[in-house]
Parts: C-alpha cells; structure tokens; sequence
C-alpha cells in the first residue's frame, strides 16, 4: 500500500510539471514573454531557461522582434516546466512543427542561456557557444551585459536616486540666527549660532538668503 501511494505521488507530481499548453499567440511582451489563449483562458508565458536583453539594453528590441515575427498570431506549443513567483507559466516554446523558440533565440545571439536556472541544459549551452563563436547577436559586442546584471544596476540606480531624493528633503529644512540674514545647512559651521530651524522656502520668505559658504 505504501509503495502504491509512493508511485501515485511521484505519478501526480510528474503531471504537474508535464503540462502541455496549445493556444494562440496574441501578445509579445519582449523577447521571452508572451501572452497566449488557450481554450478561452489567457495566458503569460515566461521562456524556460533563457533570459533576452531588456527592452532598454542593445539587442532588447530586436529579441522581441525576432520572438513576433516567429509566432506572433500563431498557434504554439508550451511545454511548462514550472511556474514562477509572479504566476507566470515558465515553459520551453514550439512552433512551426516543432522547433524549439528558446534554442533558436540563443542561437542567433537574441537570449542568454540562463544557466542559473536551466544548469543541466547542454543544448541551451550548445546553442550559446554557438552563437558566440559565430558573434550572432548580442555577441558581435567584446563585452555584452547579461540581463540579470542590468536589472541589478538599474535597481542599484534606483535605490541611489531615492537616497539623493531624500537627502534634498532633508537639506531643505535650513537653520538660521536670531541675528543673521542668511540661511544654512545643519553640517555649515555658523549653524551651531542657530536659533531655529525651518522650511527653505518659509526662510526665504522671511527674507533670509542663502549662506555663502555651505551653499544650502
């Protein structure tokens, strides 16, 4: 009974990740995403083990056009592999009988074989060595970005843009003297004489000016 129990697990478990999607293309997002309906349900699907260039990098808009002209309004074949953590499906792409999407992106220099996830994928590998050989794509580049390293610096951007954002909103309250004309910022040496702090805007008002010598 235990054994039997132990094979309907891994039966039912297989299924899960066995799934078989056909439906029609009817949106490219960019080069590894794109939208299909199936049966009247709509779907996102994720490329399995590759990783195009964003939209915004060199060869970003190209991948994509590549994936549209392919399928685009085309009925295509989804071997799901998984789903990912924004409930997409991750899948490996098939059209016009049967070629394999995802390989033929790497190939050509469109995607990155994205070994993080796809690790044990000798074909993807191939297929980047290829186009690598060949300098397909986004290979004719010495020293092209991987996309996961762009988003990372994008994000780091971001992340320093906020803390320069919120650095200006805290300089703009300046400090000023019971007797002075000028307005300073709290790190300025005649801001330890200061009597009162206020908004930059409320100082100036008040006819007070800029400090000379921190520049608020």
């Amino acid at each position: 009974m235990v054994k039997k129990s132990i094979v309907l697990f891994f039966i039912l478990t297989l299924s899960l990740f066995s799934q078989t999607i056909t439906g029609k293309v009817i949106y490219v997002s960019d080069g590894d995403t794109i939208h299909l309906i199936s049966n009247n349900q709509k779907y996102k699907i994720r490329f399995y083990g590759i990783d195009t260039p964003e939209k915004s990098q060199e060869f970003g808009l190209e991948a994509k056009e590549f994936t549209y002209k392919k399928i685009f309004g085309k009925i295509v074949n989804v071997d799901v592999k998984d789903t990912d953590r924004y409930g997409r499906e991750v899948g490996v792409v098939y059209y016009a009988n049967g070629k394999d999407l995802n390989f033929e992106l790497v190939k050509n220099g469109f995607a990155w074989w994205y070994e993080q996830y796809a690790r044990n994928n000798q074909q993807l590998r191939m297929a980047q060595d290829y186009a690598k050989i060949n300098r397909l794509g986004l290979w004719s580049h010495p020293n092209p970005v991987a996309p996961w390293d762009y988003r990372r610096g994008q994000r780091s951007s971001k992340t320093v843009s906020k803390q320069v954002e919120s650095s200006q909103k805290i300089e703009s309250v300046v400090y000023v003297t019971r007797t002075g004309k000028k307005y300073h910022r709290s790190t300025c040496r005649y801001a330890a004489k200061a009597t009162r702090s206020m908004p930059r805007s409320e100082a100036e008002a008040l006819g007070y000016g800029a400090c000379g010598v921190c520049k608020p």
